[in-house]
Parts: structure tokens; C-alpha cells; sequence
């Protein structure tokens, strides 16, 4: 019996040894964990949800991809989770540029370097907006505002937020000032917009839509047009080359296998380009992006050193 066992041992081991190791370590084996590091029901929720959906419809994976929402600070306390996370691709994140803002002011103690991008999915640039009723009828307009009066003009943002900083660049390439409200997001800068306590915000395509006629956009600060309004000039078209996009990724504990992140990306990439989350994408005024690997490294360090280039000004930016 003991000769039965040990030779049964050694052939199940020289079995395990001639295995290829990629099928030895295959990934993953457990369930993937997805931070969200905002409330249920928002659009970086939203999204995730539906990668999740596709994913598990389709069975891109063999496991259970499981969306948790953990909130608090901003996105610190989900992001934070991540970070610290064993790096092996069972825990990952997705967040837009809030990352970027909370690091370039110092409100965390990491910055999007910390991690490891897995793949961008989407894409939402901004427009300046005015209330409809807005005696600034254009981005002429709204510069001869703000050089003339810009002690008196205000706009409607996130202070800190990802929104404030591409604001404060403007400011900088217009060379005056103008006061920032503290509104709070999209939904409510639409509040401000409309009750008179904002002249101008930042605010996502799918307002221009949503607003039945109540906004006029001025300019889009993103690189192309929108189609549903294709005679609204970009910024840079104007001759100023500011930014405004927010951009859903996805990120892993710094360390991560790269083969395992390979997995993740190729996943999600699959369940982006489903009809489903077009739809969705559609539907939240986002548009479809898929960005990985090199090119998405690059992207990012290029960007937060943007933010980082007006961080101080951010801080002591003219709010009321």
C-alpha cells in the first residue's frame, strides 16, 4: 500500500512537472475584484456594471467579476484599497482624473504613477456652457467678459475637482481671472447655470441633449467636434489648447504581472466593444476609447504632468 501511494505521488508529480508553466499559473482562478471607488448609480458605477455584465454574459472570464463600491474622500479610500492590494491582478480599480487632481494637490500620498494602467474604455470631453439666456452668444464673447469683468464672473465647478484644473489652465493661456463657485458636480453646476448663481461651467455632451435648450455651448475642450453639433468650434480651433476630458481606465496595484494585466485588458476591451456597452456609452454622452499598454503609459504620465503644472494655481485659485 505504501509503494501503491508513493508511486501514485511521483507520477502525479512528474505530471505537475510537464505541464507547461503557463498552464501551471494560469490566471486567474479566483474571482476578479473591481473597485469603484464612488457611490452606485454614477457614471464611473455605471460603467463598470456594464463591463460586468459583458463580461460574465459572455464568459470572456472564467471567474466571477465582481464591482465593489467603496467610497469616501474623493475616491481616496477606493483607490487606497487598490494600492495597497497584493499585486496580482485580483483586485483592480477604475477611476478618471480624479486620481490626477488628488495627487497633483497633495490630498493623497500617491499619484497615478503608483499604479499600474490596465486599458482606458471611454472618453467624455467637455464644453464651456452658458445659460440659454446668457447675453454671451460665443467664446469671443466670453473672453471680452472675463478680461473686462472677470472680478464678476462666475463658473460653476468642482473646486479641487478634475474640471477645476483644465478651468485654471484656461485661465492661464487667457491671462486674467474669473471666480470658481463651489457647485459640486455636473448635475448641479446645470442648477447653478439655470438659478443665476453660475455665468459659465464645465459640462458633459450628454447636457447638451438633457438640458432641452436650457444651456448654450460655446466651445468643446476636447481634440474634435461633437457630431450632434458640428458647427461648435474647439477650443484649440479658437487657438487655446486646453483639455477637458475624463477618461475611464482601469488600474492595478503597481507590480502586477504584465501577463496577468494582458488577460484583464484583453477582457474588457472584449466587453467594451460589445453592442451593450456602446449603447450605454452612447447614452452617457461617452464615447468608445480603448487606450492600453505603452501608448496608455505614456498618455498618463503626459497628463498628470499637466496637472501638476497648475497645481499651485488650483490651490490659490479665486473662489467665493
Amino acid at each position: 500500500m505504501k509503494k501503491f501511494t508513493l508511486r501514485a505521488i511521483l507520477t502525479s508529480l512528474a505530471v505537475m512537472l510537464s505541464l507547461p508553466v503557463a498552464a501551471q499559473d494560469a490566471f486567474p482562478k479566483k474571482p476578479i475584484r473591481l473597485v469603484v471607488p464612488f457611490e452606485a448609480g454614477g457614471g464611473s458605477d455605471g460603467l463598470a456594471r456594464a463591463i460586468q455584465s459583458e463580461i460574465e454574459s459572455q464568459k470572456l472570464l472564467p471567474v466571477p467579476f465582481v464591482v465593489t463600491n467603496a467610497t469616501g474622500a474623493g475616491g481616496a479610500v477606493g483607490s487606497r484599497q487598490v494600492l495597497r492590494a497584493t499585486p496580482d491582478g485580483y483586485t483592480i480599480l477604475q477611476i478618471h482624473q480624479e486620481l490626477f487632481a488628488a495627487a497633483a494637490l497633495g490630498r493623497v500620498d500617491y499619484t497615478p504613477l503608483d499604479f499600474e494602467p490596465v486599458i482606458q474604455v471611454s472618453e467624455a470631453c467637455l464644453f464651456m456652457a452658458v445659460a440659454a439666456d446668457s447675453p454671451l452668444n460665443s467664446f469671443d464673447d466670453f473672453l471680452k467678459k472675463v478680461k473686462t469683468d472677470g472680478a464678476n464672473f462666475r463658473q460653476g465647478d468642482e473646486i479641487g475637482g478634475a474640471t477645476h484644473f483644465p478651468s485654471v489652465r484656461l485661465m492661464n493661456l487667457i491671462d486674467t481671472e474669473w471666480v470658481v463657485v463651489p457647485t459640486g458636480a455636473t448635475s448641479k453646476r446645470f442648477t447653478a447655470l439655470k438659478g443665476g448663481f453660475a455665468d459659465m461651467a464645465l459640462m458633459s455632451p450628454l447636457w447638451i441633449e438633457r438640458s432641452g435648450g436650457e444651456v448654450r455651448p460655446l466651445a468643446v475642450l476636447g481634440e474634435e467636434r461633437y457630431e450632434q453639433v458640428p458647427d461648435l468650434p474647439t477650443a484649440k480651433e479658437l487657438g487655446y489648447d486646453v483639455k477637458s476630458c475624463l477618461n475611464r481606465r482601469y488600474w492595478a496595484p503597481k507590480g502586477t504581472p504584465e501577463q496577468n494585466i494582458a488577460v484583464l485588458a484583453d477582457a474588457i476591451e472584449a466587453a467594451a466593444n460589445s453592442e451593450r456597452v456602446r449603447s450605454y456609452l452612447d447614452r452617457s454622452g461617452e464615447k468608445l476609447k480603448i487606450v492600453r499598454g505603452e501608448q496608455l503609459k505614456q498618455e498618463i504620465a503626459a497628463e498628470y504632468e499637466d496637472f501638476i503644472e497648475v497645481a499651485d494655481a488650483v490651490k490659490g485659485g479665486k473662489t467665493n
